[in-house]
């Protein structure tokens, strides 16, 4: 923990808000900010081409902290490097234009970095909201989410899904500009940043307090947009994965939709595979032409990958098989 005042030492803080056609969000949005406990902040708000009032919205509040400008581009990434050049603070983060920040969250953050030298990325827990109920595939995200920061088992679980919500993050600007910030970032790029993170070896620390409120609603980007589906993600972290372990025999885990999508980019890349079942009807029979071998035999030897992710009760189980096969869960063998 930092002991010292942030009342008299002042941190400049960088926000960057991507912004689209989010009037029904945005004044909440801004208010939140504002009203941190941390008030050296500048807002870098990056107007998406939107067609409605959101950028009348932001100008309306004539705070000197606040930066309206136009995304060069089109889409979040190019908002996001647009943005880039116009970073004056000492520390980076970002935030969605249709969430909300708890009113300690930038001094919260910056606490956590402050404790350290450098090299470290800030974080905390996340809770979804909205006006209709969260569907249980989000809360079970959110639950993941905040295990993985109360755990501090981020690179673990790196191949899972994305380890730190989007806008719920702070890093030093000289560490965020040795990563040359967003600049070298792909689609889909929070969970891009997050690799880019682990490869500049720099530790991730969760501060173990709610640092982001998440709005669920049924026009959010990450709902509608192509680049942000399954397809998108398992690109990413299959190019990684394999980018990691292209020297060790790989062993597909499981035959339903994820397991065919994984053959599949497998195949595409060349890469040779062996794939096996838990199912004993399907042992021996052929999904896109490779023989499924029985889990039973699986060698003691190489990298799994689990592209099934059950019930606590028999992911529990397959978790025991994998290890007593001689695997480490988040090393040799990893949930996708």
């Amino acid at each position: 923990m930092c002991y010292f005042s942030f009342k008299t030492i002042a941190i400049k803080v960088s926000i960057v808000l991507p912004f689209k056609n989010a009037v029904p969000y945005l004044k909440e949005c801004i208010d939140s900010i504002r009203i941190q406990n941390h008030t050296d902040w500048q807002l870098i708000a990056v107007d998406d081409h939107s067609r409605d009032d959101s950028k009348a919205i932001i100008e309306s509040y004539q705070d000197p902290r606040i930066h309206v400008i136009q995304n060069e581009g089109n889409g979040i990434l190019q908002a996001l490097q647009t943005a880039q050049k116009y970073i004056k603070g000492d520390y980076v983060t970002r935030m969605d234009a249709d969430d909300i920040m708890p009113l300690y969250k930038l001094r919260t953050l910056l606490e956590v970095i402050s404790a350290k030298k450098g090299g470290v990325i800030a974080t905390g827990t996340v809770k979804y909201f909205g006006e209709q109920e969260i569907s249980e595939g989000y809360q079970s995200y959110e639950a993941w989410l905040n295990k993985t920061a109360d755990q501090q088992s981020f690179y673990k679980r790196i191949y899972r899904e994305c380890v730190v919500a989007s806008p719920n993050w702070m890093m030093r600007k000289e560490d965020f500009d040795d990563m040359q910030g967003f600049s070298k970032l792909t689609y889909p790029e929070d969970y891009d940043m997050v690799f880019h993170w682990r490869k500049a070896g720099f530790m991730i620390k969760s501060c173990h307090q709610l640092t982001h409120l998440w709005r669920e609603h049924p026009d959010r980007t990450s709902r509608n947009s192509e680049i942000y589906q399954q397809e998108s993600f398992f690109k990413l972290k299959l190019g990684y994965f394999l980018e990691e372990y292209n020297k060790k025999e790989l062993f597909l885990i499981g035959t339903e939709k994820k397991g065919v999508l994984i053959a599949k980019m497998l195949q595409e890349e060349k890469v040779p595979f062996r794939w096996f079942a838990q199912d004993p009807g399907l042992i021996g029979q052929k999904k896109r032409d490779v023989v499924l071998e029985n889990i039973f035999t699986l060698p003691p030897e190489g990298i799994c990958i689990l592209s099934i992710y059950p019930k606590k009760k028999q992911r529990n189980a397959l978790k025991d098989f994998v290890r007593e096969r001689g695997y480490d869960i988040g090393e040799t063998a990893h949930f996708f």
